[in-house]
C-alpha cells in the first residue's frame, strides 16, 4: 500500500499549491490509510541585527528577537538571575532609549515618556545558559554611583554579585558563541 500525503508549498508568488508525495513503506505487514495533511506555511525568523542608527524605533544593540534560542554573534541587554564559574544564566530584554523608549512604552501601554528618558521590555521567559570566555573583561558599578566604577575579571565580578542582592541588566557581546564582553548598564 502507497501512503499519500499533500503538503502546502509556497510558490514565488506566495500563493499555496498542494504537492502530492507519494511513499511506499518498508517492508511491513500492516495497511497504512492513506491520509491527507496540509501544513500552514512557515516563517523563519532571523536573528535582528538593526540598531538605533538603522531604526530610531528600535530596541539597542542587537535587538531582542533573535529568532532561534542561541543568540547569534551580537550585543545583548539582559539580566542575570544566575551564574557560576562558567557562565551566566541570561534573561534577555529590550533595552530601548529616547524616541523609542517612548514609542515602546506607549505600545505597551505604560507611562509615557518612561521615566529617565528609557525603558525595559522583558517579555520572553526564555532563560539562556551563555558560556563565558575566561579572560572577559567586566564592568560593574559597585555602589550604583556611575563614578564607581570597576574594570575587573569574570571571577571577580562573581564575587562581587554573590554578597549583592541588588543585580543591574548588563550588556554581553558574544562572539564565536560565547561572552566575551560584559558591561553592568548604569541606570539613574
Amino acid at each position: 500500500m502507497v501512503a499519500t500525503v499533500a503538503l502546502a508549498a509556497c510558490s514565488s508568488a506566495g500563493s499555496e499549491e498542494p504537492t502530492t508525495t507519494s511513499v511506499a513503506p518498508e517492508t511491513t505487514s500492516t495497511t497504512v490509510p492513506a491520509t491527507t495533511t496540509t501544513l500552514p506555511p512557515t516563517t523563519t525568523t532571523e536573528a535582528s541585527t538593526s540598531t538605533t542608527e538603522d531604526d530610531p524605533l528600535a530596541a539597542d544593540g542587537s535587538g531582542c528577537m533573535p529568532g532561534t534560542a542561541e543568540l547569534p554573534d551580537g550585543e545583548w541587554y539582559g539580566l542575570v538571575p544566575a551564574f557560576d564559574s562558567l557562565g551566566i544564566s541570561f534573561d534577555l530584554a529590550c533595552w530601548f532609549g529616547g524616541e523609542a523608549a517612548i514609542a515602546a512604552a506607549t505600545e505597551d501601554e505604560e507611562e509615557s515618556p518612561p521615566p529617565n528618558d528609557y525603558y525595559v521590555r522583558n517579555e520572553n521567559e526564555e532563560i539562556r545558559i551563555l558560556a563565558v570566555d575566561p579572560s572577559v573583561q567586566v564592568t560593574w558599578y559597585p555602589s550604583g554611583d556611575p563614578n564607581d566604577v570597576v574594570h575587573g575579571t569574570f571571577p571577580e565580578w562573581t564575587e562581587y554579585l554573590e554578597g549583592n542582592e541588588f543585580r543591574l541588566g548588563i550588556w554581553v557581546t558574544i562572539e564565536g558563541g560565547q561572552v566575551t564582553q560584559i558591561e553592568e548598564k548604569w541606570v539613574p
